[in-house]
């Protein structure tokens, strides 16, 4: 993921005194004062390596939450030490709907100015998130007009991503898995409407940040929603992100069925019911010398392949509907005999 410019300008607190830092708040609202632009950045292995430095010439802290999760936390040498601002943002963290990725979170925080060359150099940068490091650089001020509580909520999003799956996309670049299938991210991608991973001119049509945003935008609803209104949080969205959060999806449902074709029995049909999107799979095995074809059939959708015993295919299903009722038919080509066909469906 590259850099992309995140549209929200919020309320400002008082600025720091000089050396001091905002402590954030579980409880400060955070309400839209205006219209503008903000750089949030992404980046797919370690940061610059200015970031790296800094983040390594500081002393690094360890604070432990109330739910027992350990969190590093790095200051810039521009602010004076400061323990209590230090555990300020780890509560604030540990407040904000978490599952055990928490624990594998360091956080470095400076002033905006430094934040922004850390991130990169690029004007408007206030944040950013290294994945190889699972670290956030985030401001200790208030910066354009955003309190320090929302960067590191969205910042925090990117965290969430990092540490679940979205088989067989990048739940960075796509978004978690049952948030991206609840929008439809799969479907919207195929129409040419959102481009995953692709933080430049479309930015605001990249699931890995409208994923981010939401999650902010499920402890800051009112907050406008800057990016693609296909991925508008509502309640639907926002009890996916809550699932991801809490019940993250830990792989595919399977289940082998079974059957005979032979000159009487020509095909053989089985039905999933597929409620998120992803792979579904497909393996046959069957008589050495029989040829079967097997399908996978849908509303507007088929596909299918010819498959000797232990051939298998994928198709990366994109639900028309909510739950799509998906037919899977066994074809007699040559030969006949039993066979069971072992299938694997996202859920």
């Amino acid at each position: 993921m590259a850099a992309g410019i995140a549209a929200v300008l919020f309320a400002a607190p008082l600025p720091a005194a000089a050396g001091e830092r905002d402590v954030p708040d579980p409880q400060e609202p955070v309400v839209a004062a205006g219209l503008g632009s903000l750089q949030d950045v992404v980046f797919p292995g370690t940061a610059p390596r200015a970031a790296r430095v800094a983040a390594a010439r500081s002393i690094a802290r360890a604070y432990t939450t109330a739910d027992g999760y350990s969190v590093e936390v790095e200051s810039s040498p521009a602010y004076r030490a400061d323990r209590m601002a230090d555990r300020g943002i780890v509560e604030f963290l540990a407040s904000r709907l978490h599952g055990p990725e928490l624990d594998r979170l360091s956080v470095y925080v400076g002033p905006p100015a430094e934040i922004r060359v850390l991130c990169g150099g690029a004007p408007g940068v206030v944040a950013c998130y290294s994945i190889g490091e699972s670290r956030m650089y985030v401001p200790g001020e208030s910066v354009q007009g955003v309190p320090v509580e929302y960067p590191l909520t969205h910042e925090y999003g990117h965290h969430v991503a990092r540490w679940r799956s979205n088989n067989p996309w990048d739940a960075l670049d796509w978004g978690a898995k049952h948030w991206a299938s609840a929008v439809r991210v799969c479907r919207h991608v195929d129409r040419g409407l959102l481009f995953p991973g692709n933080q430049g001119t479309h930015y605001r049509d990249d699931p890995g940040e409208g994923f981010a945003d939401g999650y902010a935008h499920l402890h800051y609803p009112d907050v406008p929603w800057r990016y693609n209104e296909l991925m508008r949080p509502g309640p639907i969205e926002f009890e996916a992100i809550r699932k991801d959060v809490l019940e993250p999806w830990s792989g595919p449902r399977s289940h082998t069925f079974r059957g005979r074709l032979g000159p009487g029995h020509a095909k053989r049909t089985f039905r999933v019911r597929v409620g998120l999107d992803g792979s579904v799979t497909m393996r046959l095995r069957g008589p050495a010398r029989a040829s079967y074809s097997v399908e996978a059939e849908g509303t507007g959708f088929v596909a299918g392949r010819r498959l000797h015993s232990g051939g298998r295919f994928r198709v990366e299903w994109c639900r028309r509907r909510p739950v799509d009722r998906v037919k899977l038919t066994v074809r007699r080509l040559t030969g006949s005999g039993p066979f069971a066909l072992s299938v694997g469906w996202p859920g």
